[in-house]
């Protein structure tokens, strides 16, 4: 193995002292050979099925790599057939461009899953000398940061030790250590990164002729530290830089902002002209599409268009040529409908057929309210309501009955309108000024006989609707500790009360952003007679766990899964997830997003 020499203060040892000791290893029954694989290594596997999977006669090894530049691709790989002693095997080639590979193992239909207990199964690229490639760790970091931050903080903390001098992940560390590891852990840290900073920045500082990416690696790290003066110097430097190398961000910005300041648009599309044949990145060629589509230039639109396509937001190309350029409307609608009728081909490891599918529609939701409404403008308002008619047979989004509604409206059908505004009215998260807003829209008085007939037939529709996409499964018995350290079962603390479980962690970046969201869906729930348990998974409870829950205004009830015990009865393998369980404690929506628990929760309460 090569040996890689630390540039950096001697006390990186002491850094990396103070992060939590996670280990990588994936005590599974899944192994590799070669398990330390280079680029366009050919990989033999063997697996001993657990046991949700020890019935089948052939099992499905589902695998995504990704590249240096951070792109994500799904591999091909063979078949796993079943063997002697009960191992199933397989061969795959890994490609030429992976830098971090990651697996799970599930039947044919993909409804049973091996996830290595939400670790996945995964595989580090290594060099011609057999050492595991810096990009490959920072793969790891990338695929884990929205499952297990610690995990993703571990792979950081590793690259950087064996590679001191890869200067884009210094910042990045600081940024994570601050996120995984709270403020008290995270901020005992803040003078080392400041020691850190100060030597790169004193050995780099008079070097001419840096790359950008060394650059603005300094000016990231110097922001984390709070290093001001340093910070202002690398933003100039980064000015400096970017005219002699490839098109980025920082070269696309300066002319953006002097054409706000002059509009002179025909001086800002030649200056990005000048830069494209090099340049080929989509968010640049959105900035000029949209100054080309302001300027009414024609020739240029065209250009900028085509250039965008598939670099960008093609979606959002279309909605921008139908407000800009009304004349376009027609490559508008062409652009929007090839968009729309694309699939994702790449199911999220760790989530079943079923999983997939279903949040497919959920999320096809505020695309199908933004085609529609493309369609009642640019094409027909009849295919635009077919659209919609089509999503909400299969969709209750409020979105969804509200654009129904407005193209209803928009053709004078008063009644088509007002069932489908009464749908909106009829969710217990919409609020009640606009709910009395839209029954008056379509002539209903929101306290009239006629108004609440119409509200309880939209219930009727919806709840039937949200009830056909039930599950209906018994988690195995399990417990939860408190912040006291006594552990409850977890059915007493459901006590016949339809209730929301919330697994999350506070190393969980996007779970933190989502506490309002679970704030606001207990207020929604408590008049409905339920409940929201949160679920802190791996992370105890004590003095920091009481700060942060007095921080973020918490005041639903948390407790502590320090054991596995409910994520497993659950099969949970990533956070934020979300179930509702109805009175009796049985799983009634599994993975659901904390958007759709409001009319699933009323659906349940409705049902009794």
């Amino acid at each position: 193995m090569v040996g890689h020499r630390s540039t950096t203060p001697a006390g990186i040892g002491l850094l990396f002292a103070v992060l939590p000791v996670l280990s990588c290893a994936r005590d599974s029954g899944l192994r590799f050979s070669p398990d330390d694989p280079s680029a366009g290594s050919e990989i033999n596997v063997e697996y001993v099925a657990s046991s949700t999977l020890a019935d089948e006669s052939e099992l499905v090894m589902r695998g995504t790599y990704r590249t240096a530049e951070g792109l994500v691709e799904l591999l091909t790989i063979p078949t796993m057939q079943l063997g002697s002693g009960n191992t199933f095997t397989t061969r795959f080639t890994l490609p030429e461009t992976a830098v971090y590979a990651a697996f799970v193992v599930e039947d044919a239909a993909g409804q049973h899953l091996d996830t290595s207990g939400g670790d996945l199964f995964d595989l580090l690229v290594h060099d011609g000398d057999g050492a595991p490639l810096y990009r490959g760790f920072v793969g790891r970091a990338d695929e884990f940061e929205d499952r297990n931050m610690h995990t993703s903080l571990e792979a950081l903390r590793r690259a950087l030790e064996l590679y001191p001098d890869s200067l884009d992940g210094w910042g990045r560390l600081r940024s994570l250590e601050k996120r995984a590891l709270g403020s008290s852990v995270g901020d005992s840290l803040f003078v080392w990164h400041q020691d850190n900073f100060a030597a790169i920045d004193e050995r780099y500082r008079d070097r001419e002729d840096l790359p950008l990416a060394t650059v603005e690696a300094i000016l990231d790290y110097a922001g984390e530290v709070g290093e001001e003066a340093a910070r202002d110097h690398w933003d100039t430097r980064v000015d400096e830089t970017v005219g002699s190398f490839s098109w980025s961000q920082s070269v696309a910005l300066p002319i953006l902002r002097q054409w706000q300041a002059d509009r002179n648009s025909e001086a800002a599309l030649d200056a990005w002209e000048s830069y494209w044949p090099t340049a080929q990145e989509g968010q640049i060629a959105g900035f000029a599409m949209q100054v080309a589509i302001g300027s009414k230039n024609r020739e240029a639109t065209d250009r900028w268009i085509q250039r965008a396509l598939r670099r960008y937001d093609d979606f959002a190309i279309a909605g921008m040529i139908a407000d800009w350029f009304p004349e376009h409307c027609e490559r508008a609608v062409e652009i929007a409908r090839a968009d729309f009728e694309q699939t994702d081909a790449i199911r999220p490891l760790g989530r079943t057929a079923d999983e997939h599918a279903q949040s497919l529609v959920l999320a096809q939701a505020p695309l199908w309210t933004d085609y529609a409404r493309l369609l009642s403008r640019c094409a027909s308002a009849e295919e635009a309501l077919a659209v919609v008619e089509e999503a909400t047979a299969r969709n209750a989004s409020p979105d969804l009955f509200e654009a129904l509604g407005e193209l209803n409206l928009g053709e004078g059908d008063i009644d088509g309108a007002a069932r489908a505004y009464a749908v909106v009215v009829s969710d217990p998260a919409t609020p009640q000024p606009k709910a009395d807003s839209l029954a008056s829209l379509v002539g209903y008085a929101p306290d009239s006989p006629e108004w609440g007939a119409l509200l309880e037939a939209a219930r009727a529709q919806v709840l039937a609707l949200v009830l056909s996409q039930a599950d209906n499964w018994t988690p195995a018995g399990s417990h939860v500790t408190d912040a006291s350290g006594e552990r409850h079962a977890l059915a007493d603390l459901v006590a016949g009360r339809p209730t929301v479980l919330v697994f999350w962690a506070r190393w969980c970046g996007p779970c933190i952003e989502k506490i309002p969201d679970v704030a606001r869906l207990q207020e929604t729930l408590e008049p409905l007679g339920a409940q929201v348990l949160s679920i802190a998974w791996r992370d105890p409870p004590g003095a920091d766990m009481d700060a942060f829950i007095v921080e973020h205004g918490i005041d639903y009830p948390v407790y502590h899964d320090l054991e596995d015990s409910v994520t497993d009865a659950f099969g949970v393998s990533a956070i934020q997830t979300n179930f509702v369980l109805d009175a009796e404690g049985r799983v009634s929506f599994a993975r659901t997003e904390l958007v759709d628990i409001p009319r699933q929760v009323e659906a349940l309460v409705r049902q009794r």
